[in-house]
């Protein structure tokens, strides 16, 4: 007796290697992660203050103490100085005083040369029911003593206050926020300064901060590296009137939230390659 044979259909149809394409797209996708790994940015480039002598820098917790190294600024002719004299004599309605100081202080943030006098090339500046006084080359300290000096010989126990109204930093680059500052501490230093724009970006070069200052009719730059806590101890950390802190980007940028059409474009082309590969090879 014969055995049934079951019957066996097959296709004409071409039979296609579903493992052709799998070279192609291994490399595309092995492509695409070297791109995007190849732009991150590594943690010992966004740690601020490492110690660079420790094996792992960024991870280091040993406790050290740096002694400031901020450059005392003397006045100097075409400052803007604030200088207000308090004394029993001149205050008899304490509220009308405040007011007045209040918008006096508001005024000179707003337009210091409006409030402020004007260090003259002497380096003199004229002070109300004192005169000319003479602050070239000193300090606020020293100008404040000066001045304090001078209203003694006019008044009893007179109060003197001296405020730098033209000092001020610019910030630019990879920052947050870029723009000029005005500055009411005497000893800013570079951190704080940053702070003022909003801090740095993930692609700002935080080893090769730049300080352009100007002084005696030239500019000086100089170069400050965030990532060494022995910085701190850089006297160029420390900002001065007028100087403009430029922050350049990593060579090696990072693919971000600030950078989507970047990352669109890549997965787009991509994505039409192996599809067109796809297609030719049916």
């Amino acid at each position: 007796m014969l055995e049934k044979t079951p019957w066996r259909f097959t296709s004409c149809r071409p039979r296609i290697d579903r493992g052709v394409s799998t070279p192609l797209t291994s490399f595309l996708g092995l492509l695409a992660l070297v791109l995007l790994l190849g732009g991150c940015v590594g943690n010992r480039k966004i740690v601020l203050l490492q110690d660079q002598e420790a094996f792992v820098p960024h991870e280091s917790l040993v406790d050290k103490t740096w002694l400031p190294n901020a450059p005392v600024f003397t006045i100097r002719p075409g400052d803007v100085l604030m200088v207000t004299v308090e004394h029993s004599q001149l205050v008899k309605d304490i509220v009308p005083q405040t007011t007045l100081k209040n918008m006096d202080l508001y005024r000179s943030i707003q337009h210091p040369y409006l409030i402020g006098h004007t260090v003259d090339k002497e380096g003199n500046i004229e002070v109300p029911e004192l005169g000319k006084v003479n602050l070239l080359g000193k300090t606020i300290r020293e100008a404040e003593e000066v001045v304090l000096a001078k209203a003694a010989e006019y008044f009893s126990d007179p109060v003197v206050k001296v405020v730098m109204l033209n000092f001020s930093i610019s910030v630019i680059g990879e920052v947050n926020r870029p723009g000029r500052y005005p500055v009411y501490n005497n000893e800013m230093n570079m951190l704080e300064g940053l702070a003022l724009a909003s801090d740095m970006t993930v692609l700002a070069d935080r080893s090769r901060i730049r300080v352009m200052r100007s002084r005696e009719g030239a500019n000086h730059l100089y170069y400050v590296d965030l990532n060494d806590q022995n910085v701190l101890s850089n006297p160029y950390f420390y900002l001065q009137p007028n100087d403009v802190v430029i922050v350049d980007p990593l060579k090696r940028r990072k693919f971000t939230g600030r950078d989507p059409g970047v990352i669109i474009s890549l997965l787009t082309f991509l994505v039409s390659v192996v599809s067109v590969y796809a297609t030719l090879n049916r």
